[in-house]
């Protein structure tokens, strides 16, 4: 069994001195102090990603590559897009894959593109660079 980060090890230390991880799912306690959900936690997620040989990565809430920005109406396009940050790239705080591109998507948007020098800059808006990375 690998060990389990440092990162993780607190959580843990946390988690059982407020009483949380005998009733807690790792992934509960991850997602209450911000951190992501990884290895068996994010594989026991409901909802799966995978690379698709047409589209790139996906999550399979969307297909398409419309630009998409905060207060996008489209929840579709904003769970890939959130979905796909959380599990496929190395963006260090939890996303929520609700749908709604509000203020903490839009951190994670801005985050990725200026750690990765996604062309465009980092203005929070995903378009044909951003989505080309998150597909890749």
């Amino acid at each position: 069994m690998p060990r389990p980060s440092s990162r993780t090890r607190v959580v843990s230390v946390l988690a059982l001195t407020a009483g949380l991880l005998v009733a807690v799912p790792a992934a509960t306690v991850h997602a209450a102090v911000g951190l992501r959900t990884t290895g068996a936690a994010a594989q026991a997620a409901v909802h799966s990603c995978t690379y698709r040989s047409t589209v790139g990565y996906t999550c399979d809430y969307y297909y398409g590559t419309a630009t998409i920005s905060e207060g996008s109406a489209n929840a579709d396009a904003v769970r890939e897009i959130q979905d796909i940050i959380d599990r496929h790239t190395d963006y260090p705080l939890w996303v929520s894959v609700d749908g709604s591109f509000g203020p903490d998507t839009l951190a994670a948007v801005k985050w990725l593109q200026s750690h990765h020098d996604i062309a465009g800059g980092a203005d929070g808006i995903v378009g044909s660079h951003t989505w080309d990375y998150l597909r890749r």
